[in-house]
């Protein structure tokens, strides 16, 4: 490690030490951190940063293993990402802002700009599998904007599914099989989830925080209320707005976000099967335990808080304190104690498995290069932008 002698080193240097930077920031890795663990000083790696050395090249190896990218991506001359480019083509997917995260300024926005750079790669991956790109169940349904109107949403996609009332545990393999591109990656905190819509081949794609890894159950419920705003857009988007003249009859209208969290309650917990699963362990609505509770919400794969306020929605659950607050549901003082002592991250009663992530990505890039041959161009120009986007697969 030295500094450059000559305006060409210098440049490269300069290059190098932004790429480092930038793939540090994307990540939410301190400087300390990252040199802690790549086994160096944080002086030596601010220097390496700000372009006043270049690293040597154990330093630049250590530095692209632990960045998850390969020694060539930190001396590109271009960015894989567009932040000024116009506004998405009719070839590109449609990504729409995030809801429900609390998340916003500078980080929200690099993050829309990688999602979106990730979004349009997709489906130049699955040119290169052969595979079709259009989602298997229509994403253009008419509804009313009305719990009614999720309830019947969230029924017409299990049908689309093949799955009907079934208790799913699963849902993530559905959505894969169903053609929805679903991508983990290192996103801002506060920003759960991003969604999309390809316009051109009528299909969605969805983008979940990777750091959410220790809690599947968020990741589970996040992916569904993605796919009710995905619904709401094309129902925006294509004027189908014929049953907003029934919210008077059916309820008064939601707005976008409550509509996604009624539709994902509805989607994940179906009315029939939650009636079915409390009448056949004879379960009256002031009968529910604490242990009970926690015991029958993992066959839905969903957190207790969730399960608790579908309950309080189906009226198969009552507590005293309903008549005073009727925003209170079951066990909700217990649900706030739980985490105020273990943390918002923690689940009572255990987590549910973990989701595979990225498994359907990572076997399609592996089918794209067995595909290639030895011409692997295309594949790695996909590969590049996945990488430096902070989306982790095993090929």
């Amino acid at each position: 490690m030295g500094k450059q002698k000559t305006p060409a080193e210098r440049e490269i240097a300069l290059r190098v030490g932004a790429r480092i930077r930038q793939l540090r920031e994307i990540q939410h890795v301190s400087q300390i951190q990252l040199a802690t663990d790549i086994g160096i000083r944080a002086g030596p790696l601010g220097w390496i940063e700000k372009g006043k050395h270049l690293p040597s090249g154990r330093v630049l190896y250590r530095l692209a293993k632990q960045l998850n990218v390969r020694i060539d991506d930190l001396f590109q001359e271009q960015n894989v990402w567009q932040p000024d480019a116009p506004s998405a083509s009719d070839a590109s997917p449609v990504l729409l802002p995030p809801l429900d995260t609390g998340a916003g300024g500078e980080p929200m926005k690099a993050a829309h700009v990688i999602c979106q750079s990730v979004a349009d790669k997709l489906p130049e991956l699955e040119d290169l599998c052969g595979v079709t790109k259009m989602s298997r169940i229509p994403l253009q349904v008419p509804f009313s904007p009305t719990e009614a109107g999720a309830a019947y949403l969230a029924a017409c996609v299990r049908q689309g599914l093949g799955i009907g009332n079934a208790v799913v545990y699963d849902y993530l393999e559905l959505f894969e099989n169903a053609g929805l591109r679903v991508v983990f990656m290192e996103m801002p905190e506060n920003c759960s989830t991003f969604c999309g819509y390809d316009r051109l081949n009528r299909n969605a794609v969805f983008f979940v925080n990777s750091r959410l890894r220790k809690q599947p159950e968020q990741q589970v419920f996040r992916l569904a209320f993605e796919l009710g705003r995905v619904f709401w857009y094309t129902r925006k988007a294509y004027g189908m707005d014929a049953g907003e003249g029934s919210c008077a009859v059916n309820g008064d209208a939601l707005d976008e976000a409550q509509f996604a969290r009624c539709f994902a309650a509805c989607f994940l917990m179906p009315a029939d099967a939650v009636q079915a699963t409390v009448w056949q362990l004879g379960l009256t609505p002031k009968a529910w335990t604490w242990d009970m509770l926690l015991r029958v919400k993992k066959r839905y794969g969903v957190s207790a808080q969730h399960f608790a306020l579908r309950l309080q929605a189906l009226k198969l659950s009552w507590s005293d304190k309903q008549k005073k607050s009727p925003r209170y549901y079951l066990f909700k003082e217990e649900l706030e104690a739980f985490c105020a002592e273990n943390g918002p991250a923690a689940e009572p009663g255990g987590n549910r498995t973990p989701l595979t992530m990225n498994g359907r990505l990572t076997d399609l890039l592996f089918q794209a290069e067995m595909r290639a041959g030895k011409d692997q161009k295309a594949v790695n120009a996909v590969k590049r932008v996945l990488r430096q986007s902070c989306v982790k697969f095993d090929v």
